[in-house]
């Protein structure tokens, strides 16, 4: 399994992307940076799987249906979190931010253009051969953390997080997770910030960790927020010198 991070900052600026990975040709998880970074490939996109309703997480979704709206010939499925699909619906393709793509025919099939499908905090589902497990994440609003598995092997990606025992359990106790998509998006030094926004700092991530009892994960950390980037880094040398820092274009390869 190859996982492509279309996005993996925790801002934007420049030509920074916020949060998207994609798991195959029509899967992603999170909508953070889809346009720019698939440009005509945003067509074979069929289903959003999303974390939370934070803006940065779902920021695309609207430009996706607008842009591949007449080609479509299967809707845009959007699956996730209750309170995460009726954010996405009450604030945003409610018709004043934005169509409500979900009550307009597709000209090609007569389906809805988007359908929306609810996941349940501890919740399964098998999506074209891949296992999808969610449990949830600690977070200021309802998220879920994924574990993505095909063929005996995956990755857990918590999505944005603070603290929390359930990540730790699920990795020590199934030894397909081969690796572990964590954030961090703050420097130490912003902890008071971090705490109440519920995020990571390399500490916290540091302390965190030594909860891991395995040694065969692969480590990684992603939603550094832009005007901290070169701090993050720096600490993150020090701290967590082992723990590889995602960038916007880059491949994991689940093995």
């Amino acid at each position: 399994m190859v996982v492509k991070i279309l996005g993996s900052y925790g801002g934007r600026y420049r030509d920074f992307g916020t949060t998207c990975l994609q798991i195959s040709e029509d899967i992603i998880i999170d909508a953070g940076n889809i346009m720019r970074s698939l440009g005509e490939d945003c067509l074979k996109i069929n289903h959003v799987l999303l974390t939370h309703a934070h803006l940065d997480h779902i920021v695309d979704i609207p430009f996706l249906i607008d842009y591949t709206y007449k080609y479509r010939e299967q809707p845009l499925e959007i699956i996730g979190h209750r309170e995460t699909l009726d954010a996405v619906k009450d604030y945003v393709m409610n018709w004043n931010i934005w169509p409500e793509f979900s009550s307009i025919r597709l000209i090609n099939s007569g389906d809805f253009a988007v359908v929306y499908r609810e996941l349940r905090e501890r919740d399964s589902m098998e999506l074209n051969g891949f296992e999808i497990e969610v449990f949830p994440s600690n977070h200021t609003v309802p998220t879920l953390s994924y574990i993505i598995k095909k063929d005996g092997k995956g990755f857990l990606f918590t999505g944005d997080t603070y603290k929390n025992p359930l990540i730790w359990e699920k990795l020590n106790g199934d030894r397909e997770i081969k690796a572990l998509i964590t954030e961090v998006s703050f420097p130490s030094y912003m902890h008071n910030l971090a705490e109440v926004s519920k995020h990571h700092t390399p500490k916290t991530l540091k302390g965190e960790l030594e909860n891991l009892n395995r040694t065969d994960v692969d480590l990684y950390v992603m939603h550094l927020k832009p005007n901290s980037l070169e701090e993050i880094k720096e600490e993150m040398k020090d701290l967590l010198p082992y723990v590889k820092i995602l960038s916007d274009g880059d491949e994991i390869i689940i093995n």
